[in-house]
């Protein structure tokens, strides 16, 4: 019996055959450099410089990685949203800010990031001040630890790129958990190539909606604080990011 591949088993299996690894690299380089070329931003990763910084060895907050725009349009399209300007959208681990820029193009009008490295928040506010195409005025950039972040009691869409391990994201979510605790509301948390999707699948007030081309949606629930639930069954190591030179 002829044995049907879904269609992620597909493309991986297609990016193993000769030269289609090289040919999606350059895809991916020429994707990037057209978003900075058109919004006249830079939020390209510099691997050289990262190094030197120490990034990536570090495996609480990992290195800058931007999402390519093909993936975030992707996961914005299917936020089942009535009215986005309704939401205020946090991008964690913003880095220089591209995220923000492609929500802001899919009908947000509050933005905030939240970044830690003060190099990466200098070029997001100076990208904020440049950039073509986007009405970057209600785009609010701030630098700071992300376990530090106090929830507005609004609506919102949280979005998650990757940014940090488990213990800065079960952090996170405990205090989200906690904030819809005070005052529930609609809260979308959006993961993109996470490491930690199990500690928002164990999250009492958390609901998956969608999972689909690496990114997974959840949406609030009411539900009752759990403070270690999130703690709990982690995995057996870190995974991070890919490597810069990968």
């Amino acid at each position: 019996m002829a044995t049907t591949l879904n269609p992620t088993t597909l493309r991986q299996t297609i990016r193993k055959w000769p030269g289609v690894q090289r040919v999606v690299d350059l895809n991916v380089a020429w994707e990037d450099w057209w978003f900075d070329f058109y919004h006249n931003v830079d939020t390209s990763a510099q691997s050289d410089e990262q190094v030197a910084l120490g990034w990536p060895a570090d495996k609480l907050n990992f290195h800058y990685l931007p999402i390519r725009p093909k993936c975030a349009r992707r996961a914005l399209r299917n936020l089942r949203l009535k009215n986005r300007r309704e939401y205020t959208f946090i991008d964690f681990g913003s880095g220089k800010g591209r995220m923000l820029f492609l929500a802001a193009r899919h009908g947000f009008t509050r933005l905030c990031g939240i970044e830690l490295r003060r190099e990466l928040h200098n070029q997001a506010s100076k990208n904020a001040r440049e950039c073509r195409h986007v009405d970057a005025g209600f785009i609010e950039s701030l630098n700071m630890d992300a376990s530090d972040y106090e929830f507005p009691d609004e609506k919102l869409v949280l979005f998650f790129f990757n940014p940090f391990g488990s213990e800065v994201m079960a952090e996170v979510l405990e205090k989200l958990t906690d904030s819809l605790d005070r005052h529930f509301r609609d809260v979308w948390v959006v993961l993109h190539d996470s490491t930690c999707a199990y500690l928002a699948d164990q999250s009492p007030q958390l609901r998956l909606e969608t999972a689909r081309y690496g990114y997974r949606i959840y949406r609030s629930i009411p539900g009752r604080s759990v403070s270690d639930h999130v703690f709990r069954n982690r995995p057996p190591r870190e995974i991070g990011r890919p490597g810069l030179l990968d």
